[in-house]
Formats: C-alpha cells, structure tokens, sequence
C-alpha cells in the first residue's frame, strides 16, 4: 500500500514539473500579459487616427512584443512593424540591448525611475529563461531518482524544485514592479503619466491570460516540489518498512535453524562441536558409518537410551533393560530423524 501510495504522488510531481514548464514557457512567448484598450472614437475626435505610435491602438504587450490584435493597426511602413507567426501585427520592445551588448547597463538621459523601471523590465525574461533552465536540468535527477528509487536524489529534486518556484516568483515580482513604476511613477514620453488627459480617459489597462497562465506554471512547480518530496519521505519510510522485515526474515531463520544446530546424524554439516563425554560413556555411530539397527546390536545385559538436555546436547547413557528398550530407543531415534529433517526442509523457503 505504502508503495502504491509512493508511486502516485510520485507520478503526480511529474506531472506538475512537466505542465508548470509547459505553461511558463507558453506565458513567455505569447503577447497578453497586458490588455491595453484605447477608445478608437475619442482618437478620431481628436484626429489622431493615423498616428505611427502605438499610443493610440488597441494592443496586447507581452515579454518581447506589442501586438494589435484589432483592425485599427499603425500604417504601413511604421518602423519595426512585422507580421508574427500567429499574424498580428506587432512592434518588438526595446530593452536597449545594443547598449548592454557594449558594456553599458544604463540608458544617458533616462531618469532615475526610468533607469529602475527599465532593469526590472529586463529582470522578467531572464529569471523565466533562467527558471526554466533550473526545471530542465533538475528533471534529468528526478528521473534517475525515479528509476533508482533513490530518496536522496528525489529530495534534492524536490528543493531544486522549490528554488525554481522562488525564481519564478521572483520574475513575476519584478513584473509587477516594473508596471508599477510605468504606471506612477516614470515621466518619460509614452509613459502613461505624460499622455494627454483625453488619451488617459480612453485607455482601459488589464492584465491578460498569458499574465495568469505563467502564475499558474509558478504554483504547479510548487505543488511539484511538495510532491516530490512527499513520494520521497514515503519511498524511504517503504524501504525501511523492508529493510526491518528482512531483519525480521533472517532473525526468525537464524533462531530456527539455531535449534537445530547440532544434529548427532550428520557430524559434516554440524556447527556445535560434540560434548566431551566421559569415558564410561559411548557413543552411537553415525548413520554414515553404520546402520541404526548395527548401533543397537548390543550386549545382552546392556542398553542404549538418548537423552536430550539443554538445546542441542546429546548423551547416549548405558544402564541395564531388555530388548522392548532397544525397540523403543530405535523408533525414538527414527521419529526424531523424521521430525528434525522436517523442520529443516520447511524452514528453505
């Protein structure tokens, strides 16, 4: 049942490793993390209709592009306008990258609001590319853990795990950070603090679906992580389960065959030496040297009777009796041979 158990939380942390990857992977390449809808009658009561910003254009914004998903688009022929994949018209964003590519962080002539605003907005792509970086190597230990049961391994999956969580977290923080400062903060030009106050009452701001499906990604990897680590705390409590039956195994054996350690028949495969008898003593020979019957050919006036004491010591006394002791001694003995051999073929399970 343990094992049972194990194995579906197990299959479950796989499950949401691999959906939170997919969703936040599908979150990044898309373009709705935020809505942007402009009233296209109050633009054109203002005659801006045919402007080449994307001020005045209904649009979606995601990580690496603007799209109008809408008919009213800026002209053609407006710089940096192209035609994605799914066949929307979009602008790419500008993260200034020609100036970090020669060394440069900052932006000369950007406020300081501006300069934050901008980091934060570089920081979102690059904790998600780095989350899924994180995801993808720790799934390779997860599935060796997996095929070796290893609980070792499936911890440090489940912590690996945990910190992809927190990255993921981290780069939706600085999302909403970098909103923040676009919104209230920043007096750039196309910042929403310097539009005309007729633009700024036809503009309708929200978040969009990808937004909701990368936090859905971040919470699977969370949920993968705890599971993880549950099916690793069950896998170990399972093998320690087994680790004490076995114990359990072998000590029942070893007591069973310590009962019958010594057996006078087979002096070969004895492990408790022979008692040192005393002189007057003698002793019966083995079934391998003689027969049963031979050993009990004795003298007339004397007689051979076994008696055990203690576990596993055997005396063979002399005293005087007839021969309906012989007879009695010989079935004692055959009967205990039986029994003995027995015991030992049910105890080769």
């Amino acid at each position: 049942m343990m094992g049972c158990c194990s194995l579906t939380i197990l299959c479950l942390g796989a499950v949401s490793a691999l959906t939170a990857m997919a969703l936040v992977a599908i979150a990044a390449n898309t373009d709705h993390w935020l809505e942007t809808r402009v009233n296209r009658t109050s633009v054109e009561k203002q005659g801006q209709e045919q402007e080449p910003g994307d001020l005045y254009y209904s649009r979606s914004r995601g990580l690496f592009r603007v799209c109008f998903t809408e008919e009213a688009r800026p002209p053609p022929g407006t710089p940096g306008l192209f035609l994605s994949l799914v066949e929307d018209w979009c602008l790419s964003r500008n993260y200034q990258t020609d100036l970090l590519l020669q060394g440069q962080i900052g932006v000369p002539g950007l406020t300081e609001q501006g300069q934050v605003q901008l980091q934060l907005s570089r920081a979102t792509p690059c904790l998600l590319v780095f989350y899924l970086a994180i995801m993808a190597a720790i799934g390779v230990l997860g599935l060796a853990g997996c095929w070796q049961q290893s609980a070792n391994k499936l911890i440090i999956t489940a912590a690996v795990q945990l910190l992809a969580a927190l990255v993921g977290a981290t780069a939706m923080a600085t999302w909403h950070a970098a909103l923040f400062m676009e919104m209230e903060k920043v007096h750039e030009p196309g910042f929403p603090l310097t539009w005309p106050d007729w633009l700024a009452a036809a503009t309708k701001v929200g978040t969009g679906w990808s937004y909701l499906v990368c936090w859905a990604g971040v919470c699977l990897t969370l949920v993968a992580s705890l599971a993880t680590s549950a099916s690793a705390i069950a896998l170990r409590a399972q093998r320690r389960s087994w680790e004490e039956d076995t114990l359990r195994m072998k000590l029942k054996m070893s007591s069973m065959f310590a009962g019958h350690a010594y057996y006078p028949g087979d002096l070969s495969h004895g492990s408790t030496p022979l008692p040192a008898y005393p002189t007057h003593y003698r002793s019966v020979p083995t079934p391998g040297s003689r027969s049963v019957h031979e050993s009990l050919n004795l003298s007339a006036d004397k007689s051979a009777f076994i008696d055990y004491k203690g576990a596993g010591e055997l005396q063979v006394l002399t005293n005087e009796g007839d021969g309906e002791l012989k007879l009695e001694l010989m079935r004692n003995m055959e009967n205990s041979k039986l029994y003995i051999m027995g015991k030992l073929e049910n105890s080769k399970f």
